[in-house]
């Protein structure tokens, strides 16, 4: 392409150079003899591109990174309360399975020191779990725990809500003396003795079996981890003693209450 395209004058045929005509190109076109003026052509400047790595430039990403970045992710998508779960009681290899799950999954503790720690991101709740010490199911007893029916045990771990305030910034407080008046040592005397003893534990009438519906707001709302088993004799209407045995189970906000009756 040494010369461009020839322009017509006159009926005369001029070429142009390919240098000349790359400096006409710069310089606004001629204005025809039967158009209006027009605006020179614009043209919008292209921005500068990053230009794109080739394969084998590519670095690997180091699988550190990977977990990392995995367990970030963890942390930032599971919105929950941070525990820390620690055993201290020696073994090779521990891990902890518990019902925040249902029972399906077993994490390793990381050991530091003598302990095993794991750090669990969990809702508000009442879960159980136990750890696997080498194989062999156990539970700590330094922590809360309970046995089931068939005499297993569990640890149990209650998650609160709210967040207890430091003792630190609570200010000191002396409760102020009793007056001694309010009190006496009496000995006890034959009336005191002559009673008769209860036919029922007193204790029955604060359990959840025996308990009476009350939406008083001084009743706690979590009752203590425990599975209730009561013995207590109950005469009927007809006067024919009967034997009940009843059972409560709780898990989280359920209670499950099973009562045996038998007459004598």
């Amino acid at each position: 392409m040494g010369n461009a395209s020839s322009a017509v004058e006159g009926g005369e045929e001029e070429g142009i150079d390919g240098d000349d005509g790359q400096d006409l190109m710069g310089q606004s076109p001629p204005q025809s003899p039967g158009r209006a003026a027009q605006a020179p052509l614009l043209f919008t400047p292209q921005n500068p591109m990053v230009p794109l790595q080739r394969p084998g430039d590519l670095l690997p990403m180091s699988n550190t990174l990977i977990q990392n970045t995995s367990q970030s992710d963890d942390i930032i998508y599971e919105q929950g309360i941070p525990t820390m779960i620690t055993w201290s009681y020696g073994g090779k290899e521990v891990a902890v399975e518990g019902s925040w799950d249902n029972w399906i999954t077993k994490k390793v503790l990381q050991k530091s020191g003598k302990d095993f720690t794991i750090m669990k991101v969990l809702p508000s709740g009442v879960y159980q779990f136990r750890f696997s010490v080498d194989g062999e199911s156990r539970y700590s007893p330094d922590m809360p725990w309970v046995r089931d029916e068939f005499g297993n045990a569990f640890n149990i771990l209650d998650l609160q809500d709210s967040v207890p305030e430091e003792i630190g910034s609570v200010a000191g407080f002396e409760p102020p003396l009793s007056p001694e008046s309010s009190y006496n040592n009496w000995p006890l005397d034959s009336e005191d003795l002559a009673k008769e003893p209860p036919s029922v534990p007193p204790q029955l009438g604060c359990t959840l079996l025996n308990s009476s519906n009350s939406d008083e707001n001084s009743l706690l709302s979590r009752p203590h981890h425990v599975v209730l088993n009561h013995l207590f004799i109950q005469k009927g209407r007809s006067g024919e003693p009967t034997v009940a045995l009843g059972g409560t189970h709780r898990f989280r906000a359920k209670y499950v209450t099973v009562v045996f009756y038998k007459s004598l």
